[in-house]
């Protein structure tokens, strides 16, 4: 006989724990904690099964490969590789805001025209989803069709009857199993529910496309688990306050995840962005005190952003320093460099940066630009017009090369500027604009 082993689980979060609390460890929350059904130890080990059937990768019949489908929205088809692949499973994840339902509305929209689309409305009512689809103005056909339910089974025997070429799925959060105890959203229940639809739509070889919502922390609410039971994982990120969004591809089983799409929302929904880089810069005030050009890599798509910086004296006793945009943590440490290596001192100054556009700033080469917006914001001289700047600024205040700097530089080349100044690189190609390489951040800033 098995031991028998007591566990008592959070009906929140569904952390478990050998004992009981008043209080869950995890999520924080009181009363939530209640005995679980015992959890058996190890068995004894099952019967030998018979081997399987091996066969060689080369012998492979190549028609039966995953194929693109078209899915008549450019931005879909673009991230993804050529379209959607059938019976693959999608995740959109972004916060509240972002236009994820948006997104999928256009989608079901354009493809509706040729296709039998399934929208399952989990958390709006039918009547809000058709509101929306007749604000984007792109005609309802009588391919699309809706499901108000959210429990997975239902979703399931649906698919099977009506089979549709495309299934959206608003959101897997709210999506419920009888399988597993717990309320629609917690841990187990989105488990469950995505591997049982995901199931599903191999089977019946539908695409199916899922709203992920995040956390606070830009984590993929829900288990970990969830991102590898699907095949491609699309990030919808920006402020919500500001027009741009970025849609990336973080996995991407069927295509690269080099490709990133720079989006522009308005109410007729959202659109590709042409030209990023002068997008990003249009309106840019000239010959302005703390403000410098830098290129980021999204993918292996350039963007040139305007990096802002606003110093001034401290009106407390400690300093005050905000980032926009940015990592507030490697600004504190460019400070600290600044001070340190190029005799900018900001020890005692309030320190405000910013990056223009909404965006989030992670790659390191925007330490350079960043740096030199905060020069020129002390020393209240504005930069030359038609220089750029792009590195990681080390500890040492050494400047370290950064990926793909012949993209960076053709990309501000293209935009009109004259100069750059960037760290020592090997093999060099420009033409027609001046590079200038420095090994530190002080040559860099005289």
């Amino acid at each position: 006989m098995a031991k028998q082993i007591p566990v008592y689980v959070c009906s929140k979060c569904d952390a478990q724990s050998p004992k009981w609390s008043g209080r869950c460890s995890v999520c924080d929350a009181w009363g939530s904690i209640s005995k679980d059904p015992v959890i058996p130890g190890p068995e004894e080990p099952a019967a030998k099964s018979a081997p399987g059937d091996i066969k060689t990768f080369a012998g492979l019949d190549q028609t039966q490969q995953a194929l693109h489908e078209p899915t008549g929205f450019d931005l879909m088809d673009l991230i993804l590789g050529g379209g959607l692949v059938k019976g693959s499973v999608v995740l959109l994840a972004g916060e509240p805001g972002m236009g994820k339902s948006t997104l999928l509305s256009q989608l079901a929209l354009l493809m509706s025209r040729q296709k039998k689309i399934l929208y399952i409305t989990g958390e709006e009512s039918p009547y809000q989803v058709q509101l929306r689809l007749s604000r984007l103005n792109l005609g309802l056909t009588e391919n699309l069709f809706f499901l108000n339910d959210t429990r997975a089974e239902v979703i399931i025997s649906t698919l099977e009857k009506e089979t549709p070429q495309l299934t959206i799925i608003d959101s897997i959060q709210s999506i419920s199993t009888d399988n597993v105890p717990g309320e629609a959203g917690s841990l187990s229940q989105v488990k469950a529910g995505a591997a049982l639809l995901t199931q599903a739509a191999k089977k019946f070889n539908t695409t199916l496309v899922m709203v992920g919502q995040v956390t606070k922390d830009g984590d993929i609410a829900g288990p970990r688990a969830l991102e590898h039971l699907v095949d491609t994982v699309l990030s919808l990120e920006g402020e919500r306050m500001h027009r741009f969004r970025i849609l990336r591809a973080i996995k991407n089983r069927f295509g690269s995840t080099d490709q990133t799409v720079l989006l522009d929302m308005d109410d007729k929904g959202l659109r590709i962005v042409s030209d990023p880089s002068e997008a990003l810069l249009e309106g840019r005030a000239a010959n302005t005190c703390g403000s410098a050009i830098g290129c980021l890599l999204e993918g292996r798509r350039p963007l040139l952003v305007e990096l802002q910086a606003l110093v001034t004296s401290a009106g407390y006793s400690s300093p005050v320093r905000r980032a926009t945009g940015l990592d507030s943590s490697r600004l504190n440490m460019l400070l600290a460099v600044l001070t340190r290596h190029a005799g900018v001192m900001v020890y005692d100054k309030d320190v405000f940066a910013n990056a223009a556009g909404g965006l989030e700033v992670k790659d390191p080469a925007a330490d350079l630009a960043l740096a030199a917006a905060i020069a020129s914001a002390v020393n209240k001289k504005p930069l030359e017009p038609k220089t750029a700047y792009f590195g990681e600024v080390g500890l040492t205040g050494e400047l370290r090369p950064v990926a793909l700097p012949d993209l960076r530089i053709k990309e501000f080349k293209r935009m009109g500027f004259t100069k750059v100044i960037c760290p020592k690189i090997k093999n060099i190609k420009a033409q027609d604009i001046q590079v200038i390489q420095c090994e530190t951040i002080k040559q860099a800033l005289n």
